[in-house]
């Protein structure tokens, strides 16, 4: 591991605890639909997604482990609530309507698939390497999720309309994807969570990721408005979250907390 000094490692690990804490929840969410999914091909595809989401979770609450010498399974399950810096929408339950779960992969790949491509040139080379290889799979999440809007909403009627829906909805709560979490700007410029620009593109990663939604959607012939975020507004990367979080926290921290240190 590269030499990190203090005053960066808190900012870097509030920064990689949002990530592997968005990937965690969201990855739980999209599991909920094994053996649920509208057709067998996609049941398997979808469960595929929530394994690769629960599995770069893993990989960076072992980077996390390594920075602050805890074990993985205690950085996973062994905060309170207020210090998850998960973005609310990846708690977002989507009732089992799959308009809405297309819905909410589509605001959070797309932005993952940006934030990874950012740490992918981090100047930290272990954590550019990790990142380049949940990139490759982001990529693959992005165009699966794609493929999904472009088909409901070319579908015409109820398809559309439900997916016109879905994403009229969640798209206040998808912006504050871009809480920034606390000290980015100093990894920022350390060069260690780099700015957007790529070959030319706008550094600002908001505007990629609002053109990126809107090639896909007017394509599909949906229509989609995001308001920029407020910078200063106070969220889950904070540790302010939704009433409902506590109670999915416990649930999913169950089995943990029958005995923090067991070996399983």
């Amino acid at each position: 591991m590269n030499q990190l000094s203090e005053h960066l490692k808190t900012p870097l690990v509030e920064l990689l605890l949002s990530i592997a804490d968005d990937k965690f929840f969201l990855g739980h969410r999209v599991a909920d639909w094994t053996g649920l999914a509208p057709i067998l091909e996609e049941d398997i595809a979808f469960s595929s997604i929530a394994q690769d989401e629960l599995a770069h979770a893993l990989t960076l609450y072992e980077h996390i482990g390594r920075l602050t010498g805890r074990e993985a399974d205690a950085v996973a399950y062994g905060r309170p609530a207020d210090a998850y810096r998960c973005a609310d929408i990846t708690l977002a339950s989507d009732d089992l309507n799959w308009d809405a779960a297309i819905a909410r992969q589509f605001f959070c790949d797309h932005f993952d698939l940006l934030r990874v491509g950012r740490l992918s040139r981090s100047g930290d080379a272990e954590i550019a390497g990790l990142a380049r290889r949940i990139e490759a799979e982001e990529r693959i999440h992005v165009e699966h999720v794609d493929h999904w809007i472009v088909q409901l909403g070319r579908a015409g009627g109820d398809p559309a309309t439900r997916m016109q829906a879905s994403l009229n909805r969640l798209a206040p709560s998808a912006v504050m994807l871009f809480e920034p979490t606390a000290g980015l700007a100093d990894l920022e410029r350390a060069g260690l969570y780099p700015d957007g620009a790529v070959d030319g593109t706008t550094s600002d990663m908001f505007q990629r990721w609002r053109d990126d939604l809107l090639r896909v959607t007017q394509n599909a012939g949906l229509k989609l408005t995001l308001t920029a975020p407020n910078l200063n507004a106070i969220g889950g990367r904070r540790g302010r979250h939704d009433p409902s979080f506590g109670a999915l926290l416990e649930e999913l921290t169950e089995v943990y907390r029958v005995e923090p240190t067991a070996r399983w």
